[in-house]
């Protein structure tokens, strides 16, 4: 490539990082109608975008490219707290900054003679921009099975609860309100603020705690908001069946935690036996070279 050709594609990688610079640090939006913009999805009526950046990350999620990109994780998006725009964007960023840092770095090695000109540097960057992209989406998808497992862990454990409140003559409600009140954590708050707003908006307790089983994927506290539905509608009760679905989730958790523990094992293993290896080879060698000497001599 010539000295011009270089300066032209430095030049294109720079402006088009920039650009993704600005878009992935961009602030909160200053007035009203940019604010309910973000919110609703939609202009309103009489509103212009004032940011042609989301127009863009929202085409590009609305296209074949976005869709296939957040096929497998775009149901879970609202787990996060974000949107197929959003997660579209991260990784054309991720892999458009890498990508040019590794291009402007391979111009600069090669303009100084340190790299011989060839295609496959070029081919090199594309790759590892590739690779960042794909590590954003994964970071995507841990964080949505981070967030699930510890509502289900949540859920064991208000379900432990409320089972422990209706062995001591409890009622219900006062079960429910006796575990929301000792959990802690993020997820915890969540399924608190879920269950004490309930009236306020006017939607029965088992609604909201099957509303948040489902958006998670737990399928007990579905069934737990079944069971205090039954409770609340025909006044049977359900003592013996949340007592049942504790014991359950308590006998998933271990195997949980033992299936976590034989993977934890089975990580350790290769480790392990290349360190016995290694220290080994270390040990002999000295003695396998006195004995060669010897019978050499």
């Amino acid at each position: 490539m010539s000295s011009l050709q270089i300066a032209a594609v430095v030049a294109l990688l720079s402006g088009a990082a920039s650009w993704c610079g600005i878009i992935a640090f961009r602030r909160a939006p200053w007035s009203l109608a940019e604010a309910r913009l973000r919110m609703s999805g939609a202009a309103p009526s009489g509103v212009a975008s004032a940011n042609a950046g989301d127009d863009w990350c929202r085409s590009m999620a609305s296209s074949w490219f976005g869709r296939t990109l957040v096929a497998r994780v775009e149901s879970d998006l609202g787990i996060v707290g974000l949107t197929p725009a959003d997660v579209v964007s991260r990784v054309l960023v991720s892999a458009t900054i890498l990508t040019f840092a590794l291009v402007a770095s391979l111009v600069a090695l090669i303009s100084m003679g340190v790299l011989p000109p060839s295609p496959l540097w070029w081919l090199a960057c594309l790759v590892a921009g590739l690779v960042a992209g794909w590590v954003a989406l994964r970071d995507v998808s841990a964080r949505i099975d981070r967030r699930k497992l510890e509502v289900r862990q949540v859920t064991n454990d208000f379900i432990q609860l409320v089972a422990v409140g209706l062995t001591t003559d409890q009622s219900v409600e006062e079960a429910i309100r006796f575990a929301i009140a000792i959990g802690a954590g993020p997820a915890f708050e969540e399924l608190r603020l879920e269950v004490l707003t309930a009236p306020q908006r006017g939607v029965p307790v088992w609604d909201a705690i099957d509303g948040l089983g489902v958006r998670y994927g737990v399928r007990e506290l579905c069934e737990f908001a079944s069971s205090v539905e039954r409770q609340g509608l025909q006044g049977v009760s359900i003592g013996d069946s949340v007592s049942t679905l504790a014991t359950a989730m308590r006998a998933s958790a271990l195997d949980r935690l033992e299936r976590e523990a034989d993977k934890a094992n089975a990580n350790l293993s290769g480790p392990t036996i290349g360190f016995v290896v290694t220290t080994i080879v270390f040990l002999a060698y000295p003695l396998a070279q006195r004995i060669s000497d010897a019978f050499g001599g």
